[in-house]
């Protein structure tokens, strides 16, 4: 599956053709005010109704760990999420951040919730070929702390009674992941989104170094893409090691956009096929 996009710039042609196909992750890298935020903006607005924004420098607090919403209204709050994130203010202001963080919780929950039945089912019916099948493949939190752990954050997290998420460091007494750095709410927040998406989701990630050393946001990234080889992603960041430690992805290098009205006329843009290119740009 592919994602698709016109970009309007200064070329002779007026427009960057651009594809991002899932098992790949492009960089949109620039200073500030070289309109990176209005790019993410257009590929939210631009594409099916498979796409995921993280907005991982915005909101990552949460009052609890546990769930504070029904299914029902987790479903309410990603079709709210669809239409907003396709509005021009989008691009400067974030209304759903609250519910965003929610429901990366719902949905880390609830997929260990949904594993969990799957094999009791199996077992129930007896199918013990299944049962092995099914149990194979680690439940979410289990692929979570492998992750964390890879990234270089020493932390445990799990599910406990009433559904509340809990975090443990160094064998320490179990606390709420609300009492987490905001770098570790933020690496599980995206971590959370990544692993819960269904196939085929195009993942826009805006600026995860904003709360994240690079000697964690960069494994992190590497490794959520290939647990997910059947998602895209696009990530928005300052950071110009990120790229190069992901050194298969391709690079949109923001040099300045000129505004007209409520969008961009035109990009100064160019598209680095390998982020290896970054070194001699």
């Amino acid at each position: 599956m592919s994602f698709s996009f016109s970009i309007p710039t200064d070329l002779p042609t007026g427009t960057l053709k651009l594809t991002v196909n899932t098992g790949q992750m492009l960089f949109v890298l620039g200073a500030n005010g070289t309109g990176k935020s209005t790019l993410m903006q257009l590929f939210a607005s631009a594409s099916s109704d498979k796409t995921r924004r993280i907005t991982a420098h915005r909101q990552t607090w949460f009052r609890s760990g546990s769930p504070e919403f029904t299914g029902r209204q987790r479903a309410e709050y990603e079709q709210g999420l669809f239409h907003y994130d396709r509005q021009v203010d989008a691009r400067w202001k974030d209304d759903y951040s609250e519910q965003r963080a929610q429901m990366a919780i719902y949905d880390l929950i609830n997929s260990e919730n949904v594993r969990a039945r799957e094999i009791t089912r199996a077992v129930d019916a007896k199918k013990v070929d299944e049962v092995d099948k099914l149990s194979a493949k680690d439940g979410a939190f289990l692929t979570l702390n492998r992750l964390l752990r890879l990234a270089n954050l020493d932390i445990i997290v799990s599910v406990q009674a009433n559904d509340e998420i809990m975090a443990s460091r160094s064998g320490s007494k179990l606390y709420s992941i609300a009492r987490l750095s905001d770098g570790e709410r933020n690496a599980i927040l995206i971590a959370a989104n990544v692993l819960t998406v269904p196939a085929g989701t195009l993942l826009l990630i805006d600026e995860p170094e904003r709360h994240l050393h690079r000697s964690i946001v960069s494994p992190l990234l590497s490794l959520l893409l290939k647990e997910r080889p059947d998602c895209a992603f696009i990530v928005s960041t300052h950071e110009p090691l990120l790229p190069v430690d992901n050194p298969g992805s391709k690079v949109l290098l923001t040099r300045a956009c000129i505004y007209e009205g409520e969008g961009v006329k035109s990009y100064d843009i160019d598209l680095l096929e390998s982020s290896t290119e970054i070194m001699m740009t």
